[in-house]
């Protein structure tokens, strides 16, 4: 009886341990630097076999890339430990680090429309950040967005939703166009075949959801693409339950491509894991994330 209790007691305590943790992740931002880089691109079907993981790097080759942007998606005001001026502040320290040509939402800004204003209030104070120290504020709309009206004009953001942007290298004035691709929402989706920039330039793509990829065609094909929506899994459970039961619409999670940097048909891809928590408030190995984004013309 003696072990018995024991036992239960020692079980007791690991998943009080585990709810706890689950609770305070959200609150452990992480503020990382990834490099990307310029690759042949292809215009074959998307496999396992054509997507290859990439570590992350925390310099260019030559000391100086050619762009650098900061990038933080799903912020879900509703549960966002994280606060407005937390992210400002890392904003604030990246630009004084080696500046930034451009601050990059990726969409979510809440999860239900009634508590859109305290998703505006958090982006403004972002966007108040960026004013001061002269970085433009861009953004695009995440699933959970389709339904605000007027968001970026609230959020005192740049849409990039069907619209490009030309930004000029640092290091050598090459141009690259930045744009977005809109999200419809969950339900009777829209896909984006076609981006709305030429070709002259290489272009950076910002997709909330990843899976826009699978959908553009191959001659729309981006150099780079920046992402989100995946929380990273959020909370990583076995099996991968929380993409193969709960979220079985995904299509990039079955192949691997969760939250990382990837080369995926020679596109340099980096999906974030974003900064709040989407109707549940956990996290469980998949902390908080905003991003320093390097890229390589």
């Amino acid at each position: 009886m003696d072990i018995f209790l024991t036992v239960l007691l020692i079980l007791a305590a690991l998943i009080l341990l585990y709810v706890l943790w689950c609770l305070a992740e959200p609150f452990f931002l992480v503020n990382d630097k990834v490099l990307m880089e310029k690759h042949d691109i292809s215009k074959d079907p998307v496999s396992k076999n054509t997507i290859r993981k990439i570590p992350f790097a925390p310099k260019s080759p030559s000391g100086s890339p050619d762009l650098r942007l900061f990038f933080f998606s799903d912020i879900h005001t509703e549960w966002c430990p994280v606060t407005a001026g937390r992210l400002s502040k890392a904003i604030r320290k990246a630009h004084a680090e080696g500046g930034l040509d451009a601050v990059l939402f990726g969409g979510d800004i809440i999860t239900y429309p009634e508590n859109s204003a305290k998703g505006y209030k958090y982006l403004n104070d972002v966007s108040a950040c960026c004013k001061e120290l002269g970085i433009p504020f861009y953004g695009i709309s995440g699933n959970h967005d389709c339904t605000l009206k007027d968001a970026p004009l609230r959020s005192g953001f740049t849409s990039l939703d069907s619209v490009a942007v030309t930004l000029t290298s640092r290091k050598s004035g090459a141009k690259a166009y930045l744009t977005g691709v809109p999200d419809s929402g969950k339900l009777n989706r829209v896909w984006q075949e076609k981006l709305v920039c030429g070709s002259e330039y290489p272009v950076i793509l910002a997709a909330h959801d990843p899976d826009a990829f699978l959908h553009l065609s191959p001659d729309s094909r981006p150099s780079y693409m920046l992402s989100g929506h995946f929380h990273g899994g959020q909370m990583k459970l076995p099996f991968r339950f929380e993409f193969n039961v709960l979220r079985t619409k995904d299509r990039f999670p079955k192949l691997g491509v969760i939250q990382g940097h990837f080369d995926i048909n020679g596109t340099d891809t980096f999906i974030s894991r974003g900064v709040g928590c989407g109707i549940l408030p956990f996290r469980i190995f998949s902390a908080p994330e905003a991003t320093v984004v390097e890229i390589c013309l």
